[in-house]
């Protein structure tokens, strides 16, 4: 258990390797005309599909809903320059989890360690298909990871801690990214901060998924990594399109192009993941949104909460907001 402990305060000090500059592609200037064609049909089919910033009113209330991206880019600087008076003049800024929050991470292994390791006498390898196991050995080996420790650990957290992210730009608390910088400016401004979330509430949500779920989706990215695949920059350019559930959407079809998984599981395991990760926790950040008092208040969270049926914009639809998209850079 030791060993385990110290694996996870080890990349959590670190910072997962999410944080990796991004020199990759934006595949969707290489789509074809039929694949183009049915990206713009997903988009047009799903509520608020675009968007980064809008406001929502509601009586005397008005909140400004922020969709950020938590790896930093020096395109955020120009972001901040239109977001600062809006968030000077805030009652108080919200975030899905605030920093002094995310500190208490550790205590989260320590707290609750069946939700960060496999259930007793279990073992990654025995739930892993054998070809997944050869190729998740050779990247381990490759990662220098210790291997009787993570044979332990949930698919999940191996995935979070341990593959790498090149350009995904979402994961847990990343350093100057547009949260990050949103939360030192309002504080070094003296507004209230607060969060949807405790520190747990992303795990809870990762670990909701089926075990042979995290399983498949782990031996996909392991192979994904081991692949041919050129690094992928298309969520990242997506968001400062203001469009970043295109790369959501492509995200299946494109790794089926690398990996012997069809398309259709991708999708199915993509979906699964994301109607805990985004859905499931849109909703309960709805019951502490209906709670704050302030007539001026910012709330900003991933961008990829906002597109979709469960997508925060539809939810305040839902709870009688009147929806307007602003600008955002």
């Amino acid at each position: 258990m030791i060993r385990i402990f110290a694996f996870l305060f080890a990349v959590l000090v670190s910072g997962h390797s999410a944080n990796a500059a991004c020199r990759g592609t934006d595949l969707r200037d290489h789509l074809p005309p039929s694949e183009k064609a049915w990206l713009a049909q997903q988009m047009a089919a799903t509520p608020y599909s675009v968007g980064n910033h809008w406001v929502a009113r509601k009586g005397s209330q008005t909140l400004h809903i922020i969709g950020t991206m938590h790896n930093g880019d020096s395109r955020m600087a120009r972001v901040m320059r239109r977001l600062r008076p809006i968030i000077a003049q805030a009652d108080a800024v919200y975030f899905e989890v605030t920093r002094t929050e995310m500190g208490k991470v550790k205590d989260q292994i320590r707290q609750r360690p069946e939700a960060f390791l496999l259930p007793p006498g279990r073992r990654l390898q025995q739930l892993m298909s054998p070809q997944g196991w050869e190729q998740f050995e050779l990247f381990a080996a490759m990662s220098n990871a210790d291997m009787e420790t993570i044979q332990k650990m949930q698919p999940w957290a191996l995935s979070l801690f341990l593959i790498p992210g090149g350009c995904r730009p979402f994961g847990f608390g990343l350093k100057r990214g547009l949260d990050d910088r949103i939360e030192r400016y309002a504080a070094r401004k003296g507004i209230p901060i607060g969060g949807l979330e405790t520190a747990g509430t992303g795990f809870s949500a990762l670990a909701r998924m089926p075990l042979r779920d995290q399983v498949r989706m782990l031996e996909n990215e392991v192979a994904f990594v081991l692949s041919d695949a050129p690094e992928n920059a298309t969520a990242v350019e997506a968001y400062f399109d203001e469009s970043v559930w295109q790369a959501f959407l492509l995200e299946p079809r494109l790794a089926g192009q690398f990996i012997d998984v069809s398309t259709k599981e991708l999708t199915r395991l993509d979906r699964a993941f994301y109607s805990n990760m985004l859905g499931w926790r849109n909703k309960l950040w709805m019951k502490t949104i209906r709670q704050i008092k302030g007539e001026r208040v910012v709330i900003a969270v991933g961008a990829a909460h906002l597109p979709g049926n469960d997508g925060v914009m539809n939810l305040l639809k839902r709870q009688g907001y009147s929806l307007e998209r602003a600008a955002f850079q």
